[in-house]
């Protein structure tokens, strides 16, 4: 059986690939888990590249099928469903090292989450994104936790109601992605990216995605007293 999860690392990049194109790279909570550890054990690397083999990215989770003699509590969905992807997230946030996501083809469900908390996501004409679950009678707020501070109010919330695919120019509008690329051309673009990105200063790549961890919340005089602390930290550093 094929690994479904794989990592190697240049020393500069450290690239993780979801690897179940059979099924659509779905996410069970054992690959969820690895994941995670293979976020946080690539901390000394200058970028982390997350991307999937096969035609699309990830079609979402893959979770067993509960069974209807015995209905889970709320225990159960808290230990097998919620946390899970919640501990996946918070790796997301937590990690020093910029991730930048390869996006094509479908990408459902939790995938959208995981797009979305990638610091940098480079996608390719053919890309969709579509939240599903209300049609399953399910809430998608885990998916939303993730996003709600990424979209804007509206698009989210009609994203999840009308659960309609939108294509990657809606999702760069919307604040999903970063930037839109043709099919052809997607690993060439993203390697030319990543390749100015481990050019910069190291400290300098880092210090970006800390600000950007906590400033969009800030009111603005926050967000501007925490660039000058920060500046005036790694510029004194440097003398």
């Amino acid at each position: 059986m094929p690994t479904p999860i794989l990592s190697e690392s240049d020393g500069n990049v450290a690239t993780v690939t979801l690897n179940r194109p059979e099924i659509g790279n779905r996410l069970t909570n054992d690959m969820a888990a690895t994941l995670a550890m293979m976020i946080d054990s690539a901390r000394d690397a200058r970028v982390i590249v997350l991307k999937s083999a096969g035609n699309d990215f990830c079609l979402g989770r893959d979770l067993p099928h509960p069974d209807p003699a015995k209905p889970p509590s709320a225990i159960d969905v808290r230990n097998n469903d919620t946390e899970p992807m919640l501990s996946l997230f918070a790796m997301f946030h937590r990690t020093s090292v910029p991730i930048v996501a390869i996006v094509q083809g479908k990408v459902q469900g939790g995938a959208c989450a995981i797009v979305g908390l990638c610091d940098v996501v480079i996608a390719s004409d053919d890309a969709t994104f579509v939240l599903p679950e209300m049609q399953r009678g399910i809430p998608p707020c885990l998916a939303m936790s993730a996003l709600a501070r990424r979209m804007p109010r509206k698009a989210l919330t009609h994203l999840v109601y009308s659960c309609d695919p939108i294509d990657a120019q809606t999702a760069l509008a919307m604040g999903i992605i970063s930037r839109v690329v043709p099919r052809a051309k997607l690993e060439a673009e993203a390697k030319a990216f990543i390749d100015k990105l481990t050019g910069y200063s190291d400290m300098s790549v880092r210090t970006v995605k800390e600000y950007m961890r906590s400033a969009p919340e800030l009111e603005p005089q926050a967000a501007a007293d925490l660039a000058s602390n920060i500046m005036a930290t790694v510029l004194s550093s440097r003398r």
